[in-house]
């Protein structure tokens, strides 16, 4: 199997990255309410976690971008970006491409503030995707390109063994209740599931271990043998597509696949 060239890799990460953005923009343009001041989002109220964005030049800098309404428009320049990120040839105009670029990267820092933490996981790995992108616009070079998708497919390997080398080393996740734990919530459960996993104990624990050696093991893609590297990311692909099917976790499809064409050019050889 020979493996992707390296500017057609970086191409597919943007695309689906940029999918996935569109996808998360859309989803707060139709709940509009929870960008709201009476909202757990509410800006009046999170802007108080820093002096600088309560006050002084930072804070009146801030607060006509992402107070709402505003921020309305933030959301909605962040999807226009994505979607023109998408379409044939956006990469060919490179000011063009750069500016799209930077808008994505700019919104998304600004739309971070309106999170009372680091913000789900998709978030950061979209945040660190479309950085990478950015530099490499800026100077896209064939040694700049190379050393872009290998930090992307690094990146990815790096996210799947901390997450499993916590759940290995949890009790909670050797025994399964983590795994029912988290079902059972109301942001990220599903009572069917979790009442199913819950009758069946042994099923549910060999479950969870499965899944923590499965995330610590990913990095191995990057050693195996070709035929078993689109099999490796079709395992991944399905796994977060049943946590967007069971946990609701839509963005973590696209935001986690996007690195799947760095660590196939990685791991085939490049």
């Amino acid at each position: 199997m020979t493996g992707l060239p390296p500017h057609t890799a970086l191409r597919l990460v943007e695309a689906v990255a940029a999918a996935g953005v569109l996808l998360g923009s859309l989803e707060r343009l139709a709940r509009p309410r929870e960008l709201a001041d009476t909202s757990l989002a509410s800006w009046p109220v999170l802007r108080l976690r820093h002096p600088r964005y309560a006050f002084g030049l930072t804070g009146a800098a801030l607060h006509p971008v992402v107070a709402y309404p505003a921020v309305l428009w933030l959301v909605a320049a962040r999807a226009a970006a994505a979607a023109c990120l998408l379409a044939p040839g956006a990469a060919a105009h490179r000011p063009l491409h750069v500016a799209l670029l930077t808008a994505v990267v700019t919104t998304g820092a600004a739309l971070g503030l309106r999170g009372a933490g680091g913000g789900e996981g998709s978030d950061q790995v979209l945040r660190i995707v479309f950085a990478t992108l950015l530099l490499v616009a800026l100077h896209p070079t064939a040694a700049v390109v190379r050393l872009g998708l290998w930090f992307l497919a690094l990146q990815a390997c790096l996210a799947y063994f901390v997450s499993g080398i916590y759940k290995v080393t949890s009790r909670p996740w050797q025994d399964g209740t983590g795994l029912t734990g988290i079902l059972s919530t109301r942001c990220y459960g599903h009572r069917g599931v979790a009442t199913w996993l819950t009758a069946r104990p042994a099923t549910t624990r060999w479950l969870s271990r499965g899944l923590s050696t499965a995330e610590m093991l990913f990095p191995l893609v990057l050693l195996a043998p070709a035929p078993l590297v689109p099999l490796a990311l079709a395992a991944g692909a399905l796994f977060h597509l049943a946590c967007a099917a069971v946990m609701g976790l839509n963005c973590f499809v696209w935001a986690f696949t996007a690195l799947y064409p760095a660590v196939a050019w990685a791991a085939l050889g490049q």
